[in-house]
């Protein structure tokens, strides 16, 4: 089997002995095992135990309150300049050996890959592969990785598709690390106010299960009027995250201008105008909110939430029954396959 040559798999961990095995078994698909190292900050179950188990080089780290601080250290234990970042809690679930070569051509590049977050499956993109030669971790929570001196941060997609495990509810880890992530931004806040990025990580943290949403509008509302640069991944998920903040809160009006404000950077996104068509839908917009939904049906994208299919599929039948088209609401919802209040709805309609 083909392994990675020039980078080295950098991992820190505490307490993730539930998780730990699964992320090392994936990692070997990539990486051979020397070239992967397990920083431990404090366990007191067998966290490295596995690690050693599955020969990672295991090194300790005083945890300080700082990611990065910790993501930096692991990085200087590796032996490659070619450093490659994957949680404890992840899995890695696919990856293109030969292509991934072809990216260490470049030492300034910056290599992102895709993640699912196993809860909702929502995809986002995150920078993972980086030569420590040019960057380094900065910001003590939801650490970044900086260049260096003046250079100018590339950031290239890579061909690796990694799984987030740790938020699912079942294993009772979220309003803890929730409750760990906002004192730590918090802190970082102290220091920098007028940070969007710090702003908007601690409003998507007030956002997580509708946790405080008067609390996620503060910050979302302050990070957006700093004017971040649109082009910027994290802006758009700000911008979704804060539209949905709005609906929550019964803000439709204000939801309907921020759309309009934004549809000229993001109204091509399929996320964005599946957004929109809930926007149109709590306005009344009844029309336009279905035209929206359908237009998200069958987008070229990597759509694990299903709102290319089977959500727009069911909003669209709300929207017509509504109306009082039942026979094409029906139609709807039989495109959507298991999705259960798609059957339920059925069911309650093949009764009248």
């Amino acid at each position: 089997m083909k392994r990675l040559s020039s980078a080295s798999l950098c991992m820190i961990a505490k307490n993730e002995e539930i998780f730990l095995g699964t992320a090392l078994r994936s990692a070997k698909s990539i990486f051979s095992l020397r070239d992967i190292v397990v920083v431990d900050t404090g366990s007191t179950d067998k966290t490295k135990d596995i690690a050693l188990e599955f020969g990672a080089a295991v090194f300790d780290f005083k945890w300080c309150d700082d990611f990065s601080a910790a993501r930096n250290f692991a990085a200087s234990k590796a032996k490659n300049d070619w450093i490659f970042v994957l949680d404890a809690d992840e899995e890695v679930m696919e990856a293109d050996i030969v292509e991934l070569e072809d990216c260490f051509a470049d030492n300034h590049t910056v290599g992102s890959v895709t993640r699912i977050e196993l809860s909702d499956k929502a995809t986002s993109n995150e920078s993972r592969l980086y030569n420590r030669n040019n960057y380094r971790y900065e910001y003590s929570i939801h650490e970044q990785i900086t260049p260096l001196g003046h250079l100018q941060k590339v950031v290239q997609a890579v061909p690796i598709l990694i799984a987030h495990h740790g938020y699912i509810s079942e294993f009772g880890r979220v309003e803890e690390k929730l409750r760990r992530n906002e004192r730590l931004l918090k802190n970082e806040l102290s220091k920098h106010p007028d940070d969007p990025y710090l702003l908007h990580q601690l409003g998507k943290s007030f956002f997580c299960d509708d946790r405080d949403l008067p609390q996620a509008l503060a910050c979302f509302e302050k990070a957006l009027s700093l004017s971040p640069d649109s082009r910027l991944g994290y802006v758009y998920d700000m911008v979704e995250c804060y539209g949905y903040t709005l609906l929550g809160t019964g803000q439709y009006e204000k939801a309907l201008e921020l759309m309009n404000d934004y549809a000229p950077r993001y109204g091509s996104n399929p996320r964005f105008r599946f957004l929109s068509a809930h926007i149109y839908q709590n306005n009344g917009m009844l029309v336009e909110a279905a035209e929206c939904y359908e237009s998200c049906i069958g987008a070229d994208i990597a759509d694990y939430m299903g709102i290319t299919s089977f959500l727009s599929y069911y909003n669209i039948g709300v929207i017509l029954e509504c109306i009082g088209m039942v026979g094409d609401a029906i139609e709807m919802y039989e495109r959507c396959g298991d999705y259960q209040p798609a059957k339920n709805r059925l069911s309650e309609l093949c009764k009248t």
